[in-house]
């Protein structure tokens, strides 16, 4: 009896104890360190991470990184490199240790810090990019001062301030911005070598998606050389795609009858059709994403150009799908 009463009692006691326990609230986390409109933001999913442990030395680093222990924060995030797994957590450690040295105000080491964070980051993405301009930024900078190789000399910012200050680093981001933005114009002899509509966009959709990117860096950066770059790309689209769709005009009008018949195609006619009717299709695809690119590289304000460069490209992506429709046989199975 008493053992049964005794193992009573135990059960109780736990029940109690669980009850408790539910009730107490979990330990707060150091809250996670802000970062500025020009400093790369911080992994929201490293304070998440699976690893609880690892979590909680993150948000510790972070205390320190708040409380100004530089380099404090610096060797606590490399000791915690060297055992870290969970990926998100190591890009934080990383991010820490770039800031840190910002934030210190040795810029040399800031520069390969900030390249190591860089490759945290899938290549071109707003991160990596962010990342690729501070470090940039570190590199061409004396006494915290950032002055591009070739640029005109800036206004100094006021005593004291240096790029470890987030005000002095976002007007800095902002000059490389329009520095980055003003090259773009050199690259539009590529774009106008190109022979075929094809060709003339596989050479100014990187130099578009670059263009986005940047103003992902500032949204303030010059206008003047993307837009540049639309006019003579759509000038160049305009020349080619009149001689492309007379051309194809001339190879429909020969092809009528065997399209008419298409069970007297021989092979090499029924391949030159099909490739005929591809390309049309690419054409047309390839004046939606001229279009979209448009919007993109506009960046602020009005724009005048635009309009003519819409409305062109919209008359040859009709032209094209049109031209599209017409290369398809009309009868015989045979043909697919």
């Amino acid at each position: 009896m008493n053992r049964k009463l005794a193992g009573l009692l135990i059960v109780l006691v736990l029940c109690a104890v669980t009850a408790c326990a539910a009730e107490i609230p979990a330990k707060k986390a150091p809250a996670v360190l802000a970062a500025s409109a020009a400093a790369v933001p911080h992994s929201t999913s490293a304070a998440a991470s699976g690893n609880v442990e690892e979590g909680q030395k993150i948000a510790e680093m972070q205390a320190v990184f708040t409380a100004g222990e530089f380099d404090k924060a610096i060797e606590a995030a490399n000791t915690f490199l060297k055992t870290a797994r969970d990926e998100a957590s190591k890009t934080e450690a990383f991010r820490i240790i770039a800031e840190a040295y910002r934030k210190k105000g040795d810029w040399r080491q800031a520069a390969p810090a900030y390249q190591r964070l860089r490759e945290r980051y899938e290549k071109s993405s707003a991160d990596w990019m962010r990342c690729d301009a501070i470090a940039e930024i570190m590199r061409n900078s004396v006494n915290g001062v950032y002055q591009p190789a070739g640029a005109p000399a800036a206004k100094a910012p006021a005593a004291g301030q240096t790029l470890a200050d987030d005000a002095v680093l976002a007007e800095a981001v902002t000059r490389l911005a329009g520095f980055r933005m003003s090259r773009m114009k050199s690259r539009i002899g590529n774009i106008l070598r190109g022979t075929t509509p094809q060709l003339v966009m596989a050479a100014f959709e990187p130099v578009a998606e670059e263009a986005k990117l940047i103003y992902g860096l500032s949204a303030d950066a010059p206008v003047e050389g993307p837009r540049e770059v639309c006019v003579s790309t759509g000038n160049r689209l305009q020349t080619l795609g009149t001689q492309t769709i007379a051309a194809l005009k001339v190879k429909l009008e020969k092809a009528q009858m065997l399209l008419a018949h298409s069970y007297y195609m021989s092979d090499t006619a029924r391949t030159e059709v099909k490739a005929a009717q591809n390309a049309c299709k690419e054409m047309a695809e390839g004046e939606n994403r001229f279009q979209q690119a448009l919007s993109a590289m506009a960046g602020k304000g009005e724009w005048a150009g635009q309009a003519r460069l819409q409305k062109e490209s919209s008359e040859r992506r009709a032209s094209y799908e049109q031209l599209a429709k017409e290369f398809t046989p009309r009868a015989g199975y045979y043909y697919y």
